[in-house]
């Protein structure tokens, strides 16, 4: 499957979008993410199943002033 990854093309066989993240090695406690423009919550990550070309954002904040 084609995604595109913080701006970035990608290709993956994973399902969902927890799984993604750990295929990334992204720590979920961590971030934020977004799929198409819309938040998705930290406890909805299992269940949000992925499709073909999604714009997938991955954000951790940032602290500093």
């Amino acid at each position: 499957m084609k995604l595109y990854l913080n701006g970035e093309f990608i290709t993956t066989q994973v399902k969902t979008l927890a799984d993604l993240l750990k295929e990334k090695n992204i720590e979920v406690s961590c971030v934020a993410s977004a799929i198409d423009g819309n938040f998705i919550p930290r406890a909805r990550y299992e269940e949000t199943q992925l499709q073909e070309n999604m714009k997938i954002e991955v954000v951790s904040p940032m602290q500093g002033g």
